[in-house]
């Protein structure tokens, strides 16, 4: 072999800059007191961001994921960590920006496990979205668990929600919205992502630049592995045990659906190379044949019952963690 294809599946990145001026996320309102009836009050939701941030901050500090151990698990850890992998590389990118700052918060009144508390940052610059990060609390003896964030995809707001002292009601994925369940709305925006943008289920969903980014990832690995005489390969896979909705104020709801992405680049006589930040990640010798895996997070927007707007996903990063051989754990 003394062919080197360079196999680039990490097409773009978890931050989603901005194509223009992005609408500010709207905070939820709520028309006037009412009795309380959140799971978490709002102190105990300041002190879950503090010291959510306080971890991230001693993490970033030392470069590891070594204290990340109490606010931060679950795949939010495992992201961090190849996120400080791939910062160690020479010119590597620095982690993704969790910014300090929220302009809303948003939790569930549900009375039993698991619950979770979901945060919408500040705009962090000019040039990048707002983030949706998502706390899972599993159990009564457990803390909360920051498991997941996402930058918001250009041009995307979110739907109002029930008051930080109100809770939202926090929905099975067999809950249904007019004539569809979450769960089968959730199933098809993912049959979409298998199937490319000439698939039926592209006219059901509003635009987002997460699946377009895949799909031109896609086409371009695909024409570039065709031209090695090997082949391109992605399998997309819903993690349904972390999915969770939060019903919104107008009757619809939010579904925060995680997704573990694999993406296979092989070739024939010939070795394959991975762009230099990459390298960090990967694990084994590579030859002719890379997987790439992505815990991805996505926040899919359903609309109520009455409403003329289409499903769509409003937050998603595509956040890569290992690099290998054949995608083997």
């Amino acid at each position: 072999m003394n062919r080197v294809v360079v196999a680039a599946a990490s097409v773009f990145g978890g931050v989603v800059l901005l194509a223009g001026c992005t609408p500010a996320v709207p905070v939820a309102g709520v028309a006037s007191p009412v009795e309380v009836t959140a799971a978490v009050t709002e102190g105990q939701q300041e002190r879950v961001l503090t010291q959510t941030l306080a971890e991230l901050a001693a993490a970033d500090e030392a470069k590891s994921s070594d204290p990340l151990d109490v606010r931060v698990g679950g795949d939010a850890k495992t992201v961090r960590a190849a996120e400080y992998k791939r910062q160690s590389a020479e010119d590597g990118p620095e982690p993704d920006l969790l910014p300090e700052d929220t302009q809303a918060v948003y939790v569930t009144s549900a009375e039993t496990w698991p619950r979770i508390m979901v945060a919408v940052t500040e705009q962090p610059d000019e040039e990048t979205t707002p983030v949706v990060m998502l706390w899972v609390q599993d159990d009564l003896e457990t803390p909360y668990q920051l498991r997941g964030w996402a930058h918001m995809v250009p041009g995307a707001t979110l739907p109002r929600m029930p008051g930080p002292s109100v809770g939202a009601e926090e929905l099975a994925m067999d809950s249904s919205i007019g004539d569809t369940t979450l769960q089968e709305v959730t199933d098809n925006y993912f049959e979409l992502i298998r199937s490319g943008k000439s698939s039926d289920l592209n006219d059901t969903f509003a635009e987002d630049s997460y699946r377009d980014q895949l799909f031109t990832a896609r086409t371009a690995l695909t024409a570039s592995a065709k031209k090695a005489d090997g082949k391109y390969v992605d399998t997309i896979e819903p993690q349904a045990d972390g999915t969770y909705a939060l019903a919104t104020a107008d009757g619809g709801a939010l579904v925060f659906a995680p997704v573990h992405v694999t993406s296979v680049f092989s070739v024939e006589d010939a070795k394959v190379s991975v762009p230099a930040a990459d390298e960090a990640l990967v694990d084994g010798k590579l030859v002719d044949k890379v997987t790439y895996e992505y815990l991805d997070f996505t926040v899919l927007n359903v609309p109520p019952a009455d409403s003329e707007e289409l499903p769509g996903v409003v937050a998603a990063d595509h956040h890569l963690v290992r690099v290998s051989p054949d995608g083997e754990k």
